[in-house]
C-alpha cells in the first residue's frame, strides 16, 4: 500500500515503480512483509527507515543480485528443503509466530550476520585466513552450492567461538573431498541437497569435523562417499575428461607440489598427451592393440596434463609434444618429459603418482 497526496498521480508511480514490467522478486516480497512489521512512518527517521538503513540495505549492498539466493539458503540452514519459488512463504511463516517488533528485529539483525558469513562464501577472497580461504575458493570452484546452507553453520559456528579455524578447515576439506571423489566416481549428483540439508538439520553442539566424516560415511548407493578402492579404480581407469570437476582436479594436484613462485594456470587448458585423434605415428607408437588402448587410457587423469601451448601440440608425436613442452614449469608435464615413451606402462605409471597426491589431498570416508 502506498498513501499518496492530492497531487499524486497513482498511474505515473506505479509506472515508475514497474516499469520494467518484472515481477515483484521474492526478496522484495521478504522485504515488504518484514518492513510491514514495525510501525509505519509519514518522515524520515521511523522505525522502518531505521530497520531498512541500519538492516536491510546493508544486506543490498554486500549481496546485490544474490540476495534472494541468500533469503533461501538462510531459511535452510536448520535443514528444511526451500524451493525458488517459496521463499517468501517460508520467511513469512517463520516471522509471523514472532509477536513484538523486538522479536522481529532480532531475527533481521540475525539474517545481517549470516549475509555477512554468504557473501564470504561467494567471494572468498575477503577471508582472512588463508588457509580458510583456499579451502573456500575450492568449493566455489566446484560449484556445491547445495552446501551453502551447511557452510553458513559452520561458518557461524566459528564466528560464535565454538569452532575454531583449524577444525573448520578439516570440515570444508571434507566438504572437498566427499565432491571430488563422488565426481571421479560418477556417482549421481540428485541425492545431495537431500544430504546436505540432513546433515544442517542434524548439526552439532560439538565435535563438527569428526561428525561431519560419520555423517559422509554412513551413506550407501547414491549417498556414498567412495572408498579409497574405489576412487583408485575410477581414477586410474575411467575416462575424467569432459566431466565437471577434471580441470579442478589437475589444477589442485599441481597446486599440491607447493612452489614459492606458482605457474599462473588460469589460462591454461587441458592437454591429451596421447592424442584424441590417433596418427600414423602414434599407432607405432602404442604398437600392437593401439585402438583398443587408445579408447581405454586417452580421456584418464594418467594421460591428462595441463598447457598454455595446446593449439601448437595438437597430434604432434611424442618426441614434437616434448621438444614443444621442454621449457613448462607445469610440474605435472615435467614427469612426461623425462619419458622415453608414451604408452600404456607410462600412462598408468602416471596415473599411480597422481593418485598417491590425490589421496592425500582427498580423504575418503
Amino acid at each position: 500500500m502506498i498513501n499518496l497526496g492530492d497531487e499524486d498521480d497513482p498511474y505515473l508511480i506505479f509506472e515508475s515503480l514497474n516499469f520494467k514490467g518484472e515481477p515483484l522478486t521474492q526478496a522484495d516480497l521478504v522485504r515488504n512483509y518484514l518492513l510491514m512489521r514495525f510501525r509505519h512512518s509519514m518522515s524520515i527517521g521511523g522505525e522502518q527507515e531505521r530497520i531498512y538503513t541500519q538492516y536491510w540495505s546493508t544486506m543490498e549492498k554486500q549481496l546485490g543480485a544474490n540476495l534472494t539466493e541468500f533469503l533461501r539458503h538462510y531459511a535452510m540452514k536448520d535443514g528444511e528443503n526451500i524451493y525458488q519459488g517459496g521463499i517468501y512463504a517460508a520467511t513469512k511463516t517463520r516471522l509471523k509466530s514472532m509477536e513484538s517488533p523486538e522479536e522481529v528485529e532480532q531475527e533481521v539483525k540475525r539474517m545481517k550476520g549470516f549475509a555477512g558469513i554468504y557473501a564470504t562464501i561467494l567471494d572468498p577472497t575477503t577471508e582472512s585466513d588463508s588457509a580458510l580461504r583456499r579451502r573456500l575458493e575450492n568449493i566455489k570452484a566446484l560449484e556445491v552450492t547445495t552446501s551453502y546452507p551447511l557452510l553458513l553453520r559452520l561458518l557461524d559456528a566459528r564466528k560464535a567461538g565454538t569452532l575454531v579455524p583449524d577444525e573448520l578447515e578439516l570440515c570444508l576439506g571434507l566438504i572437498e573431498s566427499f565432491m571430488v571423489r563422488r565426481a571421479v566416481c560418477a556417482v549421481p549428483t540428485n541425492a545431495l541437497n537431500k544430504l546436505f540439508l540432513q546433515w544442517t538439520r542434524n548439526f552439532p553442539p560439538g565435535q563438527y569435523a569428526a561428525w561431519l566424516r560419520t555423517s559422509m560415511s554412513s551413506g550407501a548407493g547414491g549417498r556414498r562417499f567412495p572408498s579409497d578402492i574405489e576412487f583408485s579404480e575410477a581414477f586410474k581407469n575411467q575416462p575424467q575428461y569432459g566431466r565437471g570437476a577434471t580441470r579442478f582436479i589437475l589444477h589442485r594436484l599441481e597446486g599440491s607440489f607447493q612452489h614459492k613462485e606458482r605457474v599462473d594456470l588460469s589460462s591454461t587448458t587441458i592437454e591429451h598427451v596421447l592424442p584424441q585423434t590417433l596418427t600414423e605415428a602414434w599407432i607405432a607408437e602404442l604398437g600392437n592393440g593401439a585402438n583398443e588402448t587408445h579408447i581405454r587410457l586417452v580421456g584418464t587423469l594418467g594421460n591428462l596434463t595441463l598447457t598454455g601451448y595446446n593449439a601448437e601440440l595438437g597430434n604432434l608425436s611424442f618426441a614434437d609434444k616434448k621438444k614443444k613442452l621442454e621449457g613448462t614449469h607445469i610440474e605435472l608435464t615435467r614427469w612426461i618429459l623425462g619419458q622415453s615413451n608414451w604408452r600404456e606402462r607410462e600412462i598408468a605409471q602416471r596415473a599411480d603418482l597422481m593418485l598417491s597426491q590425490a589421496k592425500e589431498l582427498w580423504v575418503g570416508p
